[in-house]
């Protein structure tokens, strides 16, 4: 195994994929034998088993990409395991879609890297079902930017369930675009301006309800949670949705239009929660009581300038982890939280761990 070649294939070329392969890809060559010979995006392909030139992979793409379809990624697999390689692919995708063809891929005999959150957050059965499929073809599933973008949130959580720690309660800013947004919004203010600005800045999800709803975080908590070998779902989150009921359905162009009615109510509901709070902060939280009661859920929260979260600066994510030998003075893990940048920095941390193991 150790003198195979890596084949790795990107799976979403939009904001962090784009990055990724802008940035980062190019590196690949201080990883011996290791490259990217496939992109697959908007239902097109770009397949070059000697592999795709990294600094013009936005050109070829255009010129030369066919029409794809999920029998494409399997093919390309199966076509790349027969030359000798090992193949990885990237999930760097939003698509519930894309994350229930990974027991597919596994069994065609592919590693997963994903920044998408569906799979760590799916139900209990297929996530089940993915575990069992990828301890018996014997691959690997790293996911370390679907919490956190760079942070190493979930590397410490694991670290300490390896050593016998018992996590007793998560706490945190999970959303990026949530925090960008509430540490720089005072009461007052139009809410909607701050959330367009994240959305220029791309740190929200394309649809922004998607942050708003509180969905994003309770996936998060979910990933958490099992991450903590907490049979957590997204059924037991208790979920603040900051989109009113008359907003929710409909497409994203007409939610935007309707951005006037999402301050007002934003505004009507502030009031009424206090009045006199200037600062706010979405959180997401797990808690496991004495006698092994779980909990979770989200909550937008009035703070003052003494809240730690109070301090940090726009976009970043403040984690306070408290287990049974970090319970007086919890674990604490601080810093940017959100963007492409620091997303791609983490799935390219993911890759290089991959090869790692792709080389003993």
């Amino acid at each position: 195994m150790s003198q195979a070649e890596i084949a790795l294939g990107v799976v979403g070329a939009g904001t962090i994929g784009g990055y990724w392969l802008d940035h980062f890809a190019t590196q690949l060559s201080l990883a011996s034998q290791s490259r990217v010979t496939a992109i697959f995006r908007s239902k097109r392909a770009l397949i070059k088993p000697r592999g795709i030139a990294s600094e013009r992979w936005r050109q070829d793409f255009a010129a030369a990409a066919e029409q794809s379809d999920a029998d494409t990624i399997l093919k390309w697999i199966r076509a790349s395991q027969q030359r000798g390689q090992q193949t990885v692919l990237l999930d760097l995708t939003a698509a519930k879609s894309i994350s229930r063809d990974y027991v597919a891929w596994v069994k065609a005999g592919a590693h997963i890297i994903s920044a998408n959150k569906y799979a760590g957050s799916s139900g209990l059965a297929y996530y089940r079902e993915l575990q069992r499929t990828l301890q018996q073809y014997q691959r690997n599933w790293l996911y370390n930017t679907t919490v956190g973008a760079g942070l190493p949130i979930l590397t410490a959580i694991a670290e300490r369930c390896r050593c016998g720690d018992e996590i007793l309660r998560i706490e945190g800013n999970l959303s990026g675009s949530l925090s960008w947004i509430f540490q720089n919004y005072r009461s007052g203010d139009a809410l909607s301006e701050w959330l367009l600005k994240a959305r220029e800045q791309g740190l929200t999800e394309p649809d922004p309800r998607t942050d708003l709803g509180g969905m994003d975080v309770a996936r998060k908590l979910v990933i958490l949670a099992r991450e903590a070998g907490l049979p957590l779902q997204l059924a037991d989150v208790r979920i603040h949705n900051l989109v009113p009921e008359t907003l929710r359905d409909g497409t994203t162009e007409e939610f935007l239009q309707r951005l006037n009615e999402f301050d007002s109510a934003f505004d009507n509901w502030r009031q009424g929660a206090d009045a006199q709070a200037k600062q706010w902060v979405y959180l997401g939280y797990i808690a496991r009581s004495a006698t092994g009661e779980l909990s979770a859920g989200t909550e937008l929260v009035s703070i003052n300038g003494d809240s730690v979260y109070a301090r940090l600066p726009p976009g970043n994510a403040n984690f306070t982890v408290r287990s049974q030998q970090y319970d007086a003075n919890p674990l604490v893990i601080q810093g940017p939280g959100a963007g492409p940048e620091v997303t791609a920095a983490g799935v390219h941390s993911d890759v290089l761990q991959l090869i790692t193991l792709l080389k003993k």
